[in-house]
């Protein structure tokens, strides 16, 4: 039987793999927003109800064939056993990034699903799908697309930072000390003058019947 070891991070030598979102929440200080990286995840195709999920296992049905395992263990020693008993089974660890989010007035403002509903997929920022998750009180679990994880993370840092009392700031750009007005933009003057003088460097043209055009030619 193939497995397909060679999508598991955990069977990926120490040190060679790393979050998605690292550079998005790396420095990020805040119990509100944070990476949930390298928790296991399993994909499964087939009969769900032959899947019987074990301690630190929490099955999540996207249909009645279709659905993902989220797992505390060896997400490839998951898919060995589900493939044991008659389905599918794909480590898709690699492929999705989970964003453990803290509040529910912030999950309102990222998603339009029934947050008393969950689990379920559905839109995340009107426009990625996501995997949502529900854990005690206000703890929510997403997972997108790995490919989308970065600019996910950021927005939803930026609808974070508007709420009060989250702890969330956004980092300003490293090369910039400080946010000016249209920053960079600069008219660049004629190479003839030494400053920028009102319609600097313009020069009308006279008309055909004006006297300065015939002593001109």
């Amino acid at each position: 039987m193939t497995l397909l070891d060679f999508l598991s991070p955990s069977r990926c030598e120490p040190g060679t793999t790393t979050s998605p979102l690292r550079r998005a929440l790396g420095a990020t200080d805040s119990a509100v927003v944070h990476d949930l990286w390298p928790d296991g995840t399993v994909e499964i195709r087939g009969d769900l109800d032959l899947v019987v999920p074990r301690d630190g296992e929490e099955l999540v049905r996207l249909t009645p064939r279709r659905g993902f395992l989220f797992t505390g263990g060896d997400p490839a020693d998951v898919v060995a056993r589900l493939r044991e008993v008659g389905v599918l089974a794909y480590d898709a660890t690699g492929a999705l990034a989970g964003i453990a989010i803290e509040g529910e007035q912030l999950m309102r403002r990222l998603t339009d699903l029934d947050l008393d509903g969950l689990p379920a997929a559905g839109p995340l920022l009107s426009r990625v799908t996501g995997i949502f998750l529900r854990d005690e009180g206000e703890r929510f679990r997403v997972y997108v697309p790995q490919e989308l994880a970065h600019d996910v993370a950021v927005a939803v840092l930026d609808a974070a930072s508007g709420l009060p009392n989250t702890g969330v700031r956004l980092k300003p750009d490293p090369g910039q000390s400080g946010v000016q007005p249209n920053p960079g933009v600069r008219l660049k003057p004629d190479p003839g003058q030494s400053g920028v003088q009102p319609n600097a460097g313009v020069r009308l043209q006279p008309e055909p019947d004006d006297p300065q055009a015939d002593r001109a030619s």
